[in-house]
């Protein structure tokens, strides 16, 4: 005779059998790892440097704490050491240090888009170049 003790029993072990096969379905299916094919660059580091330090040229921003005054990125960052490294999806990642923290920029392979990289993270006051 059904109950709703009987009902809710076989409902509880039945859902755990069909969730412990869907996972052992899962992992079987999806283990394999998924490799994408390296894009080749078409820059030189050289080259892709030189359009960060271009336009961080025309990139004028605000002081640290004093929306007052602005400031021209390029006089920041003209004697730092610019570091360049490809990323093999068709981007670049270029690094500077300036006033203890590391700044990142992206550069587009293909269409030479400079554009901020979101990886700096640090609790001292930074300027937004």
């Amino acid at each position: 005779m059904l109950t709703v003790q009987l009902t809710a029993k076989t409902t509880f072990y039945v859902s755990v059998v069909t969730g412990a096969i869907f996972v052992l379905v899962a992992f079987i299916l999806f283990d394999k790892d998924r490799e994408l094919k390296p894009i080749p660059s078409t820059r030189t580091s050289a080259e892709v440097i030189q359009q960060v330090q271009k336009y961080l040229k025309n990139t004028n921003v605000y002081a640290y704490g004093d929306r007052s005054r602005t400031l021209n990125c390029w006089v920041e960052f003209e004697e730092q050491e610019f570091n360049a490294e490809y990323l093999n999806l068709g981007s670049w990642r270029i690094d500077a240090f300036y006033d203890l923290v590391r700044y990142y920029w992206r550069v587009d392979d293909i269409t030479f888009e400079v554009t901020r990289d979101p990886w700096l993270k640090t609790y001292n006051p930074t300027i937004a170049c």
